[in-house]
């Protein structure tokens, strides 16, 4: 079994690397003290922070603003590779396909059981057969994954599954030591499609082919160097028996990567409150921890997706397991799987697989995780109809129908709930053990499963969703949902010292505000894009509140699972992070109806006037996530607070705000004059903190820089491609401003004429989220091409490959990597920059006393102002700038228009960009503190017997 671990070999944390501290938020600067926010939350409220609201509030009277229409805007893209399932049995299939092919076939008498391995082995060493290496990795790929499952908690399997593995061990021994072919001879299977032989390297995005596997084996378990021959079996289960029963090995498999999974969330969890208490030690800012939370939103919701899909492939690898009741009858019953069959078959008249019986168990066990009273619950009636499905006697009816009652009483001893923990289920308890002869504690069907099993057992999660689908289906959807018995499961308790402390907290306050919530508030209201990129939560949540008769899946479980497993990790701090989440997405709405109002005083400005404004609404419209019907226990425990948070920095502040920042060509005009300053030495990059982070942030935007940044003698050219002239017209453009930075005269039509010429109808290439962010790019496209694994050891990488949890947690170390870098430019409120932008460029145009001239501009060529003062903009300022000898004291004689202050522009236009920008203060575009230095909550699959750092 696997284990996972967060990298704390730098016990100071990332703090180590953070300077001197201020009381306000500061736009870093990299050479000098950073300051920082020193902001205290609120007061700390009820357990159940229900301080905004009571029950009497109409959620959908409180939603601010029109409800838009986001549309369908961003498809899904799907992940192309197999997942754990289809991999080792793909596997399997050719490493059996191979033995077959290449051996004798007077050897084989019958190839459908495992016993003609032993024989084929032993023919290849004793004829030194040349291995092709593709097909010992496909060896070590069966070993590992079914040696994992016999080293669980079940022991191995039957006995058939038993004598595979030591069949496939021996293999190994005898085939280890033969010689391999140097060229890689491809064995497809028959059976797969092209589409699956394409997608069988699912990890080569980050896999790297100098390290082979070729060397020792560590793992002397696994791979021991020397094993005896198994005795062949007489009448040995078929291959295809083997393989069509893996539905169990399958199974365990899959709760041990829920089980990996989960432990790497709760480690995510116990890195931020690390981090939280480190930073409040220093003094630093309380919004710090908003990069921390978004790094744990990140592990989860890769999580979630990953159980999304092995769910759904391993519902197509077996179509009986459509339900986590029927995994769990698989795992957990399989001596009544064996009993009804045998029942069935004496007292029957019609032939019942192990399926349909698995099947039956498990939608047995669900009636005990149903309400009685759910009209759905099929108690009455499921053994009759299964009776007469198989043409079960009456003898037969009796001996089912006490082994449902037996599976009713099993089910209620192993997840209890408070209003069921009386005597009668104590007494129950006892004569359960009495006969049966062994113990029948609670939370046993997943032992050495620490993070959903025991206390922490994810099927009482599953249990009590089941139990809420009754009032969610009896409350009318015009209703708000209010729960009838508060207290029924328990105390309500801010320190949970145990999973099951939160039982209250889950059904009386998070259940039926999500459900309000999902009905009522904006995710009932609106289907936000990105949804299941950024909300798997919330978009698992809705369906199951939308079809609460149908059994609720594995993957809201988990969802659910992961919301109290973050909850019961931050514990202490858990009220600190409600109150600084809230005061963060707050304060970005502020921020932004901040600007706003300045922006609308300007007069000059047509931005308010643009499409930008339907963008500004559709973001404005996400403040609807919190209204105050809502209690903050459900929308701001630490992973829906980290949802809410990356919904508003990945959807609104990033993908609108890049719809928004240039809406005007504010930023690319800034942009280009500030690189322009720079590359002439006129000004360091450091002496403007809001530009530094905007020029670092904006570095590698094609839309702006269309490739490399302009070195001198480029600007122009580059500057007018990016506003969307072609090619040869932007060649002509750079030289008449050579030409014009020479001395040249102006042209005899004005200084707008050739601008005028080049410029109608152009469009600007718009700027793309995914070229300032690859955590963008990351979660939001989920392109994850050139991710490269940097964290583990190729030992580990071995181990781990073929893991789900491998795979999220090189993809979660990647994308934190690059948001650890760009976290600064994610806590630039988008919005609130585009008016500060937009203002700069309107109050320049007046400190240079050109509003006149462009004015005139407008009323002879009913053009937009701006369009007048980029062709100002570029052919002059920027023309000197690319080719005047001495740009800062350069003398623009021949344009008098232009310089009726005084010949020389750049004085007044480096004084004013100074005063300018060094006069905006932080808060009013810095909605959380983001710090540049990087923490070690990195992500860790490291192999058993591996210590902990």
């Amino acid at each position: 079994q696997h284990s996972v671990s967060r990298r704390t070999s730098n016990q100071s944390s990332k703090a180590s690397y953070r300077l001197v501290v201020d009381n306000s938020i500061a736009m870093v600067k990299k050479k000098q003290a950073r300051k920082t926010n020193k902001k205290k939350g609120g007061g700390s409220g009820g357990s159940n922070g229900a301080k905004r609201g009571g029950v009497t509030q109409n959620p959908s009277s409180l939603i601010k603003g029109e409800i838009p229409d986001f549309g369908n805007i961003h498809p899904v893209t799907k992940s192309n590779y197999s997942s754990i399932y289809s991999c080792y049995k793909s596997a399997t299939r050719r490493f059996l396909k191979y033995m077959r092919d290449n051996v004798p076939t007077s050897l084989i008498e019958d190839d459908t059981s495992c016993n003609f391995l032993l024989n084929a082995a032993d023919w290849m060493s004793a004829n030194s057969q040349i291995l092709d290496p593709n097909v010992m990795k496909d060896l070590k790929l069966c070993i590992r994954m079914r040696n994992r499952v016999a080293k669980s908690m079940f022991g191995g399997g039957d006995d058939g599954h038993r004598y595979f593995l030591q069949t496939l061990v021996y293999c190994w021994t005898v085939l280890r030591s033969l010689p391999t072919a140097e060229k890689k001879i491809e064995v497809v299977d028959v059976e797969e499609d092209v589409e699956n032989v394409q997608d069988e390297n699912r990890f080569s995005p980050f896999y790297n082919e100098e390290e082979d596997e070729e060397d020792v084996e560590d793992d002397k378990d696994c791979f021991p160097l020397k094993v005896s021959r198994p005795e062949p079996r007489a009448n040995p289960v078929t291959i295809e028996e083997l393989l069509a029963s893996d539905d169990r090995n399958d199974a365990i498999l899959f709760m041990l990567s829920l089980d990996e999974l989960t432990e790497i969330i709760a480690g995510q969890y116990r890195v931020m409150v690390r981090n939280i208490r480190n930073d409040r030690s220093r003094g630093y800012s309380d919004t710090t921890m908003v990069s921390n939370l978004m790094d744990a939103t990140i592990m989860a919701n890769f999580s979630i997706q990953a159980v999304q899909k092995m769910e759904m492939e391993l519902q197509t690898q077996h179509e009986h397991l459509t339900t986590p009741c029927r995994l769990l009858a698989c795992l957990a019953m399989p001596e009544l799987t064996v009993e009804v069959s045998s029942i069935v078959r004496e007292r029957g008249t019609e032939q019942c697989d192990r399926h349909e019986i698995i099947a039956f168990i498990g939608d047995s066990m669900e009636c005990s995780f149903l309400n009685p009273s759910d009209e759905w619950n099929r108690m009455d009636s499921i053994v009759d109809v299964f009776c007469r499905k198989y043409g079960v006697d009456a003898t037969g009816s009796a001996q089912i129908e006490q082994i449902f009652v037996g599976i009713r009483h099993m089910t209620i001893l192993e997840v209890p709930i408070k209003p069921e923990i009386t005597t009668s289920l104590n007494r129950m308890r006892a004569t359960l053990e009495r006969e049966t002869g062994k113990p029948h504690k609670s939370h046993s069907w997943l032992p050495h499963m620490e993070f959903i099993g025991g206390d922490r057992a994810i099927h009482r999660t599953a249990r009590l969703l089941q139990l809420f689908a009754g009032p969610i289906d009896n409350c009318p959807l015009e209703n708000k949902l209010v729960p009838a018995h508060k207290g029924m499961f328990g105390r309500l308790t801010d320190r949970p010292s145990n999973f099951t402390d939160m039982d209250e907290l889950l059904m009386s306050h998070l259940l039926p505000n999500w459900v309000n919530i999902c009905r009522h508030g904006i995710l009932g209201k609106a289907k936000l894009p990105r949804s299941s990129e950024l909300s798997p939560l919330y978009l698992q949540l809705k369906s199951f509140i939308d079809n609460p008769r149908r059994s609720v899946s594995w993957s809201c479980i988990f969802g659910v699972h992961a919301v109290l497993t973050g909850i019961f990790e931050v514990a202490s701090e858990r009220q600190h992070v409600s109150t600084v989440s809230k005061m963060v997405f707050d304060n970005y709405f502020n921020q932004m109806q901040k600007s706003l109002k300045a922006l609308n005083n300007d007069k000059s400005s047509n931005m308010k006037k643009s499409s930008a404004m339907h963008n500004i609404m559709m973001v404005s419209f996400l403040e609807n996530f919190w209204l105050p019907a809502f209690e903050e226990s459900a929308m701001w425990n630490p992973l829906c607070a980290g949802t809410n948070l990356s919904i508003l920095d990945y959807f609104g502040n990033l993908e609108g705000g890049c719809a928004v920042i240039d809406c005007q060509a504010q930023l690319r005009i800034v942009m280009y004059l500030y690189h322009g300053l720079v590359i002439n030495g006129i000004v360091q990059e450091d002496e403007m903190p809001l530009l530094e982070i905007l020029y670092k942030g904006f570095k590698n935007c094609k839309a702006l820089w269309q490739g490399s940044l302009p070195s001198r003698g480029e600007l122009v050219k580059k500057f007018w491609i990016s506003f969307g002239m072609g090619l040869n017209e932007s060649k002509q453009m750079s030289k008449s401003a050579r030409l014009l930075a020479q001395g040249g005269p102006v042209s005899s039509g004005g200084v707008f004429a050739e601008g005028l010429q080049h410029c109608r109808g152009r469009t600007m290439k718009p700027i793309e989220p995914s070229e300032i962010s690859t955590a963008f790019r990351r979660i939001c496209d989920r392109d994850f091409s050139d991710v490269v694994d940097k964290y583990h050891t190729p030992e580990q990488r071995k181990r781990s490959s073929h893991t789900e949890q491998y795979v999220v947690a090189v993809h979660t170390n990647d994308t934190l990597d690059h948001l650890e870098e760009e976290i600064q430019l994610h806590s630039v409120n988008f919005i609130s920059t585009a008016c500060i932008l937009e203002q700069f460029v309107c109050s320049i145009t007046r400190v240079l006393q050109w509003d006149s001239l462009l004015e005139t501009f407008k009323r002879t060529t009913n053009l937009d102002i701006r369009q007048g003062f980029a062709i100002i903009f570029a052919q002059h300022l920027l023309g000197a700038l690319d080719f005047a000898q001495d740009p800062l004291n350069y003398e623009f004689r021949n344009a008098p228009m232009l310089t009726r202050q005084a010949p020389t522009l750049f004085h007044g236009v480096c004084g004013f960009l100074d005063m300018y920008f060094s006069n905006v203060p932080p808060t009013n575009v810095l909605w959380f503190q983001g710090m540049e230095a990087g923490d070690d909550s990195k992500v860790e699959i490291i192999g058993s017997g591996a210590t902990r750092r």
